[in-house]
């Protein structure tokens, strides 16, 4: 399961992100981009990840972008979120100026 904290303009996703969750996580986000036009999202706390998880934040900075807003991810050196990313053939995301 995630859990999703949100302060500010700071989300953190915490534990788990998979096919399980994945849907339910990506609708939380999707709020809390409705609120604001720049959101940082936090992977540090990220303990397991799968491809669709991946996916999922690849989508949201895809539907960000089209709407004129930004998602900045942090956390990005966590091994869980590199490799998850690297199967994925989604490492460009993790790059500093890749969601801007």
């Amino acid at each position: 399961m995630s859990l999703i904290q949100l302060n500010n303009y700071v989300l953190e996703i915490e534990g788990i992100l998979n096919s399980h969750n994945v849907t339910e996580t990506q609708l939380k986000i999707e709020v809390a981009l409705d609120r604001t036009n720049y959101l940082i999202v936090n992977l540090n706390s990220i303990h397991d990840i799968d491809i669709s998880g991946a996916f999922m934040i690849y989508l949201l900075i895809e539907k960000a972008k089209q709407k004129e807003k930004q998602i900045v991810l942090v956390g990005c050196d966590n091994k869980k979120i590199q490799y998850a990313f690297g199967v994925a053939g989604l490492t460009r995301l993790l790059e500093p100026t890749a969601a801007a």
